[in-house]
């Protein structure tokens, strides 16, 4: 901008006319003022003196010029200092406004862009009710979090009186189908092997009768309701194979242990896989390839997932565990070893629980899903597995488990995960029970025992979000129920149903205790319930039962000590009673 003035200056001046003024006429005066380097040089009004002698200029004027030359000098110079130092700060001002608004851009093409990425949530967002629901959703839906509203934090007990409940017993099996649930087996004053049918909706126990190939009594068994409609192989020849359609109203059974066996000393166990019929009452025995079928077991993990039955670890009969998995073609009627990779269990496992948690599971292990289009796989899918023990013959000690594994099946080499999980996990545990809530996507953990604290068996109940994979403890309110562990469970909606189940005072009831897990269930049952105190007093004065804590460790190594110092006759009797419950008290019978 200087140098710009600069250039201008330069230029000639207008010259001045003194024709008007008061002195007459003359001729006219003509003065040339020239600017150089920016400036300005003036005549004195002596020096025009002499050059025009004509008009003659008063002495007080002439007089004052040289200083009145010098004043215009000064503001000249006062002047140009502050025209550059103007000039400066606008050119400051103009690239300052440059870069505020260069800024100003870059942050709008970003909001532009972070937009075109945010997803837009819609204003209702109503809770999925199964996972079918899931898969027809947008992979937007899917990966929206559920969350687990908990009122109270916890879930609200009854205990349902009936006219006729079965025989106390523990390690019985339970399956669900619709509005009922059936139960089969399991061990008390005796080893059962009846079936037994309870109606959610009227709440009635009812034994059924049983046709076809009847099972031998069991417990430590597994029974699971089948659910898929496929076709059934009951024998395995290529030559001679016979199909039967199934429509899902089918119960399987696999495994067990048997009655004690006095001359072999021994509990037995069993092998043999069986078909339930509901609407027809009858048993079905399957026979699979015989090369490959699992050796006999009890007291092992087992779920349905895809069209057949998954079984892992167990006990054999001679107090070691398996560490294998094996899994049940229904279709083919074949038995086959599963191969996995970072198998946490290398020791062998057994008493845990096993949970199918998959989007479609009856298309796993399907070939026609390579041909087609493949399921889209999420991370929270798998077959979880929690608690349980294992058993170091070397040391003879038991090792209990209280951590959290994940069977991925829809990845290649059937890998195991340990995921990262935060909150309280359980205690380590056996016997327990874990249920699968669907319509909230938790797991319920409830009762087990762990044989080396003081006080064995629990009552504690805790959930596992899977989403959020998160473990909370969760408050209990109501008809507490007693600890206890060797019980079956149920899930139905949001309720959960236990069955029997046997403490240190003994077995407890057959009696049905319902957990409530629907907040506005929650609330209006707190408001009407009332305890009964006359029932907590007679749970409080049951007596104890003779047979002491090491017999209901069926998997101890170590032998039964009496309390007394008896002969070796003496405590050989002793043992062959307590296991054959000859002097079983009489008001558990």
């Amino acid at each position: 901008m200087i140098e710009r003035n600069r250039v201008s200056s330069q230029q000639k001046l207008p010259t001045l006319d003194l024709s008007s003024t008061n002195r007459g006429t003359v001729d006219r005066l003509k003065v040339n003022i020239t600017v150089q380097s920016g400036d300005a040089q003036f005549i004195s009004f002596r020096s025009l003196n002499e050059q025009n002698p004509k008009f003659p200029l008063p002495h007080n004027s002439v007089d004052s010029s040289s200083n009145l030359n010098s004043s215009i000098q000064n503001d000249l110079n006062q002047n140009k200092k502050i025209v550059q130092l103007l000039g400066n700060t606008l050119y400051r001002q103009k690239y300052e406004y440059q870069e505020v608004q260069e800024t100003l851009i870059k942050k709008m093409r970003t909001m532009t862009r972070m937009q075109k990425y945010v997803k837009r949530i819609p204003h209702k967002v109503e809770p999925f009710q199964n996972f079918e629901k899931i898969a027809q959703t947008s992979q937007q839906q899917v990966k929206k979090k559920v969350s687990f509203p908990m009122f109270y934090n916890g879930a609200f007990f009854t205990k349902l009186q009936h006219q006729w409940i079965p025989t106390v017993r523990e390690n019985t099996m339970a399956a669900d189908y619709q509005k009922r649930i059936y139960i089969f087996g399991g061990i008390g004053s005796e080893v059962f092997g009846d079936m037994i049918e309870y109606e959610i909706q009227f709440g009635k126990f009812r034994e059924l009768k049983q046709k076809g190939d009847i099972p031998l009594n069991r417990y430590g068994h597994c029974l699971h309701c089948i659910g898929y409609p496929m076709l059934l192989s009951t024998q395995f020849s290529y030559d001679n194979q016979q199909q039967n359609s199934i429509n899902g109203k089918q119960l399987i059974i696999y495994g067990g242990e048997m009655q004690f066996n006095s001359a072999l000393k021994i509990r037995e166990n069993l092998s043999d896989t069986r078909i339930y019929d509901i609407e027809t009452e009858t048993w079905q025995l399957l026979k699979p390839n015989i090369e490959c079928i699992p050796e006999s077991r009890r007291s092992f993990g087992s779920c349905i997932i895809g069209r057949g039955l998954l079984i892992m670890g167990g006990i054999r009969s001679r107090f070691q565990v398996f560490n294998d998995l094996h899994y049940l073609n229904l279709s083919l009627c074949k038995w086959t070893p599963l191969e996995t990779q970072k198998n946490p269990f290398i020791k062998g496992l057994a008493f845990q629980q096993l949970v199918c948690v998959y989007n479609k599971p009856q298309y796993i292990f399907e070939k026609r899903e390579t041909r087609s289009k493949q399921l889209k796989s999420y991370d929270y899918e798998g077959v979880y597995c929690f608690g349980g023990c294992f058993i170091d013959e070397n040391k003879n000690t038991q090792y209990y488990s209280n951590f959290l594994a994940i069977l991925k099946f829809d990845q290649p080499f059937n890998n195991w995960i340990i995921p990262e999980i935060t909150g309280k996990p359980p205690l380590s545990r056996i016997q327990h029970t874990a249920s699968y809530i669907q319509d909230m996507n938790i797991i319920i953990i409830f009762g087990g025992r762990d044989d080396q604290k003081n006080n064995p068996y629990f009552n504690d109940l805790f959930a596992f979000k899977i989403l959020d994979r998160e473990w909370i403890q969760l408050d209990i309110f109501g008809s507490i129920p007693r600890p206890r562990a060797a019980h079956t469970a149920v899930s139905y909606r949001s309720q959960i149903l236990y069955f029997g189940g046997v403490n240190l005072n003994g077995y407890v009831e057959f009696s049905v205790n319902i957990a409530e897990f629907n907040q506005n269930q929650i609330r209006q049952l707190a408001a009407e319930y009332r305890p009964n105190d006359q029932e907590l007093e007679r749970e409080e004065q049951q007596p104890q039962s003779i047979i002491n804590k090491q017999y209901f460790s069926l998997h101890s190594i170590t032998p039964v000590q009496p309390l007394k110092k008896l002969t070796k006759a003496e405590e050989l009797d002793l043992q062959i009673k307590q296991l054959s419950f000859q002097n079983f008290p009489k008001h558990l019978k």
